[in-house]
């Protein structure tokens, strides 16, 4: 899996919308937006942020985790 679709995948299952997200990590809807369609990566902090607010580590938002691996 990929960042993108992780990303998208946890937003929808958890019913948020672009601009909720967008707005509790301080960044544009249009970033997030990027983000979810692998046009743009973001920085440290806010990819810390994104794991921190969905209560996942960095790795399994990467397509790292265990289950990935195997």
């Amino acid at each position: 899996m990929n960042f993108g679709k992780s990303l998208s995948q946890l937003r929808k299952k958890h019913k948020y919308t672009q601009k909720e997200i967008s707005e509790y990590l301080g960044i544009s809807r249009a970033a997030w937006s990027h983000y979810e369609n692998n046009r743009r990566f973001p920085d440290y902090m806010t990819l810390r942020s994104i794991a921190d607010f969905f209560k996942v580590k960095i790795d399994e938002l990467m397509g790292s985790s265990e289950e990935a691996d195997r």
